[in-house]
């Protein structure tokens, strides 16, 4: 019999495998890239980084990273079979990139392979939250660290909208939820923050992501929250 995790897994592979045929990569990059750029610049990601993307999608923001880490090396990793081909397809000119498919709850690594780990708002779609943050953990090198970017959290409560539309299950949590779990864990050197967004909302906005302009203008102001985690040296 299967798990009920096992069975989220494969609902979130045919949900995200849905979106890559409908070209969604496309608009995720473009709705996350103003957001990921200023998290993945506060990163300073040194030549010889070894990184891993978790929920890696059409994987902009690993390539963005190779680009960075030019003496070393970036996975993506992502549920989605069907983005993970998107990916590789955009990513042939890379030679320090690879794309796997992987379950961010067990992820086929072995301990501290990675420099940095990076989640661009994938976080709250896994089923354990914990299993993932804890392999996340388990796959960082001494002094390692991670960075996650959530858009849907407790604090910004427009993004609540969102939750009904989805096709699938997500966790809503706030600002101490996320950093007691990270403390759980045994992370060090917890930091959140918020990054906002510059690009302006249109004034003839009428509805989309959120039913009102207004109610847009108020998740841009609450910002995307950026937490950032140690492992111990």
């Amino acid at each position: 019999m299967e798990s009920a995790a096992v069975k989220k897994d494969e609902h979130l592979r045919l949900e995200f495998n849905e979106w890559a045929r409908d070209g969604r990569g496309e608009s995720m990059e473009k709705g996350h890239r103003p957001i990921g750029v200023q998290a993945l610049e506060l990163m300073n990601i040194p030549s010889t980084a070894r990184v891993l993307d978790v929920g890696c999608g059409s994987g902009w923001a690993t390539r963005y990273i190779a680009d960075k880490a030019t003496e070393g090396r970036v996975t993506g990793i992502d549920i989605s079979n069907e983005m993970i081909e998107v990916a590789r397809a955009s990513s042939t000119k890379y030679q320090n990139v690879r794309f796997e498919l992987a379950s961010a709850e067990s992820l086929p690594y072995k301990d501290g392979e990675f420099t940095h780990v990076f989640s661009m708002e994938s976080l709250y779609y896994y089923s354990n939250m914990l299993a993932a943050l804890r392999e996340i953990k388990r796959v960082l090198s001494s002094g390692g660290r991670f960075v996650t970017v959530i858009d849907l959290y407790l604090e910004n409560s427009p993004s609540h909208q969102w939750i009904p539309t989805l096709k699938v299950p997500v966790h809503l949590l706030g600002v101490p939820d996320y950093r007691s779990m990270l403390e759980q864990l045994g992370f060090v050197d917890i930091k959140d923050q918020r990054l906002y967004d510059p690009t302006p909302v249109p004034e003839d906005y009428s509805g989309g992501s959120f039913k009102t302009r207004e109610d847009y203008l108020l998740y841009k102001q609450n910002g995307s929250l950026m937490l950032s985690a140690g492992v111990e040296k």
